[in-house]
């Protein structure tokens, strides 16, 4: 899914006009998205195991 597609999901989801908050919202979520699925690829990568 490509932050295009993220956010036409999010913009789905919201009943209303969509607001500055809700754009800030959803991007900050795909930052975050990301940011996870890069680390446990990073440790795959690597063969580390996650302390969890």
């Amino acid at each position: 899914m490509t932050e295009t597609e993220y956010l036409e999901f999010c913009k789905n989801q919201i009943t209303g006009p969509l607001k500055e908050e809700d754009i800030i919202t959803m991007l900050t979520a795909w930052g975050a998205i990301n940011y996870s699925l890069g680390y446990k690829n990073a440790l795959l990568d690597h063969d580390i195991e996650a302390n969890e």
